[in-house]
């Protein structure tokens, strides 16, 4: 059995916790797709990819980038993987959520490499934006405006922390930056999955605009793409830590920390693992449901720009049994 069509690609974007991961596992969850037919790669800036480990579903074809964005340092990986899922007659669809410092343009370009040509197709460009933090604190916006820029569908998240003067303020402001694109008002990531694999129109577009600058490449390469303005650090964590340390620990962490997630073991249940997220100052420490069975490694995630990873390293010498109280 070979492929007569090509396969579809949804491409999921969105800056440092949006709230990506926790849409894509809506998704998941309530989509009449089957799973078996679904394939997902998921882009982590840094060594660990965390969310892979969130998504992790039975029978889910689950694929993990790590160690560079794929809109950059890891591009090959990305075109070769997405290559070889199109080699598969047996998938249907394949979900791309990208880092959340990724450069849409970037992707959309490796994406439309001649290898993957008439082998694929975009079905949607979908950007989930954190509508309590927009435009976002981090000293760079240019990349989130950019993800704005090339969505066809938007999907305002968070708007529990929003009153309507504040949600009308963003979408007014996403308005300008994209006046195409269908934006639709999110809570916690969830939304009807339909809409999600829906075909957009401006994603063909999109996609066309890519393939154009493969052709007027001529062989001579892509643009230089600067590198990102952050730095990553994982802290791994062996042992449970007291709960009450680790609130100190997060307490302390320095204003450069942006966003930090992982999994922990809390001394007071060891047995039980908990999933840690943090977006600037809003944190939340959750009970991991493991309906994967597979083994994760323990330890966090710190994203942010110019880490000062001696100090933070030091800072974390609270969590080690010898100072817990």
């Amino acid at each position: 059995m070979t492929r007569t069509q090509p396969l579809p690609l949804l491409l999921l974007t969105g800056f440092l916790g949006s709230g990506k991961t926790t849409t894509l596992g809506h998704w998941l969850k309530h989509t009449d797709v089957p799973l078996k037919r679904t394939a997902v790669i998921i882009n982590d800036f840094g060594s660990v990819n965390v969310d892979a480990a969130l998504l992790a579903r039975r029978q889910l074809e689950l694929r993990s980038i790590t160690g560079g964005c794929v809109c950059c340092q890891s591009f090959e990986d990305l075109v070769a993987q997405v290559g070889a899922l199109a080699d598969n007659p047996d998938f249907d669809l394949v979900w791309i959520e990208t880092s959340g410092l990724a450069d849409p343009e970037e992707v959309l370009d490796h994406l439309s490499a001649p290898e993957l040509q008439d082998r694929t197709m975009i079905r949607r460009l979908i950007l989930v934006i954190d509508g309590s933090d927009f435009p976002c604190s981090w000293r760079s916006r240019a990349v989130q405006e950019e993800q704005v820029r090339y969505a066809d569908l938007i999907l305002l998240n968070k708007t529990d922390r929003l009153d309507d003067a504040a949600r009308q303020r963003v979408e007014i402001s996403l308005r300008k930056i994209n006046p195409s694109a269908e934006i639709v008002m999110t809570r916690h990531g969830e939304i009807t999955p339909g809409l999600l694999s829906e075909t957009g129109a401006s994603a063909a577009a999109a996609q066309a605009q890519a393939r154009s600058r493969h052709d007027d490449d001529d062989g001579h390469g892509h643009e230089e793409h600067l590198p990102h303005a952050a730095s990553t650090l994982f802290l791994s964590l062996s042992a449970p830590v007291e709960r009450a340390a680790f609130q100190r620990f997060l307490g302390s962490l320095p204003i450069s920390v942006f966003r930090a997630k992982g999994f922990i073991r809390l001394a007071e249940s060891p047995g039980q693992l908990h999933t840690f997220q943090q977006v600037r100052d809003q944190s939340e420490l959750l009970l991991l449901p493991l309906e994967n069975g597979s083994d994760i490694t323990t330890g966090l995630v710190f994203i942010g720009p110019h880490l000062d990873v001696k100090h933070i390293r030091e800072l974390a010498d609270v969590l080690t049994p010898t100072h817990a109280t």
